[in-house]
């Protein structure tokens, strides 16, 4: 069955879009796919996660993170499945996925204005072939700009669309057509203030 999660963003003090406050008792009953954009910097909000996460659905959380120490850290405060940067040193997607199964390689579509063909062929598709026989085997595929998710979805090959179980969040904030169909689809990851507006 396919799930999906509500999407939101750590915003300090809330949780964003909304904002939603940590305490709206609307997050009790949905499960989360919570984004801490550290962009390499900074530390976890460990203390307030550890709080917080008890008192929500299930999380799924994606940090920024590439040490595979963070995603311990992450799944002892309650986070039911956890994202690494899929270009993390090997060695950390490797202890990470050693220590557990609920680790996902956390795939970033750039939105800087560069080719997304260039990057899915010369970047995301190389690296995922040498992660094929060491690394998790669920794929977090994200991205923050309209279309981009489905024109990279085109252009992976079939033997990888195999290989992986894809979680998918589209820029969109909704499900979107895939035109290569979504089979190997087990998660979408769609705008969290949506989801919980249509739950009143």
């Amino acid at each position: 069955m396919v799930q999906t999660l509500a999407r939101f963003v750590w915003g300090g003090t809330r949780l964003l879009p909304g904002p939603v406050g940590f305490d709206d008792p609307r997050l009790e009953n949905v499960s989360m796919h919570l984004e801490i954009r550290r962009d390499g910097r900074g530390g976890l909000p460990l203390d307030e996660l550890r709080l917080l996460i008890p008192s929500w659905g299930e999380v799924q959380v994606d940090a920024d993170v590439s040490l595979h120490k963070d995603l311990v850290d992450l799944l002892m405060l309650g986070s039911v499945r956890v994202a690494i940067d899929a270009w993390a040193p090997d060695t950390e997607i490797e202890l990470g996925h050693a220590l557990s199964e609920q680790i996902l390689l956390r795939a970033l579509i750039p939105s800087d204005g560069g080719s997304v063909r260039g990057w899915t062929a010369d970047s995301l598709i190389p690296r995922l072939r040498e992660l094929m026989s060491t690394g998790p085997s669920a794929v977090l595929l994200v991205s923050r700009r309209r279309g981009d998710l489905d024109r990279v979805w085109r252009m992976l090959p079939d033997d990888l669309l195999q290989r992986f179980r894809w979680w998918l969040a589209p820029a969109e904030g909704r499900q979107v057509q895939l035109m290569r169909g979504d089979r190997r689809v087990i998660g979408w990851v769609l705008d969290g203030a949506r989801m919980l507006e249509e739950r009143r």
